[in-house]
Parts: structure tokens; sequence; C-alpha cells
């Protein structure tokens, strides 16, 4: 596993081993989503800037013939929703169903209509929310998860 300025390379498999790789070179990223030769994932943190790439931000990875993954540029809002990638405000909620996590299908951003209290409502959304809709793989139901700021 090498690193060269501005790229980031990933085992094949982010195990103990590689991340303690990373961790001595200075990066912390993890893999959101992968389908076949590539996916997305999250710069979470890096010692020396990377002139293409902030911290927290999400890269386009592409798996090459030996395994290892390589960040191929910074991924687009088209990337994110078709990998399936939540962009979570509070932090990671992925609820369990028949004792799995179950599938991101998709989500819902929010900055003006939660901030009008329907008649009636005690409580209520305010600021921006976000809704992530999520589906199990094994009997097809179906839950929804809000966040707020």
């Amino acid at each position: 596993m090498d690193k060269i300025t501005n790229d980031i390379w990933i085992g094949s498999s982010v195990d103990a081993k590689d991340r303690d790789s990373l961790r001595r070179q200075g990066i912390w990223c993890l893999i959101i989503s992968r389908r076949e030769d590539r996916g997305v994932g999250r710069l979470t943190s890096v010692e020396r800037k990377l002139s293409w790439l902030n911290d927290f931000e999400h890269f386009m990875f592409q798996v090459l013939p030996d395994g290892a993954c390589k960040a191929v540029r910074k991924a687009t809002q088209e990337d994110i929703k078709r990998f399936r990638v939540p962009i979570w405000i509070q932090g990671e909620a992925v609820p369990i169903c028949c004792d799995r996590e179950m599938i991101f299908v998709g989500q819902l951003d929010d900055n003006d209509l939660c901030t009008e209290r329907p008649e009636g409502a005690k409580m209520w959304w305010h600021d921006v929310a976000s809704f992530y809709v999520f589906t199990c793989p094994m009997c097809l139901s179906v839950t929804a998860v809000g966040q707020q700021f």
C-alpha cells in the first residue's frame, strides 16, 4: 500500500492491518458503498491537506486488479445518489431488521416544509430536517429515520 502526495490507496478489505497502515500515513477514510469495481468512500481525517479533497468529503474509488482500492476523484451528488450513500445530519443511524442492517433506499431533505408545524401537532421538526428511508432485504419491511440540526 502506497500513498502518493494527492492519492489515497486503500487495501482490498479495510481490516485492522489496513487501517493501521492508513493511520501511519496520516489518512483516515471509510468505504461507504461498493459495487463491483468501484464505490464511494469518505475521508474522515488527513494530517496533510490534499489538494482535491477536504475532510469528510466523499470520493469515488476504483478497485484495481490486485484488489486494492484507489481514490480517483471527488464524488458528485449523482455518484452519492447512485451508490445510495446517506448524508447524515447528526450521525449514522442504520436501523436493524431480521438481525441485520437494513438497506438504504434514499434520502429526503427538507429546508422549508418541516419548519411549519401542522395545526394540532404537539411537537414538530425544526430547522433543516432529513429523512432516510431503509428496507429490509429479508422481509421488505420499510423504516424511515429522521434527523434535524
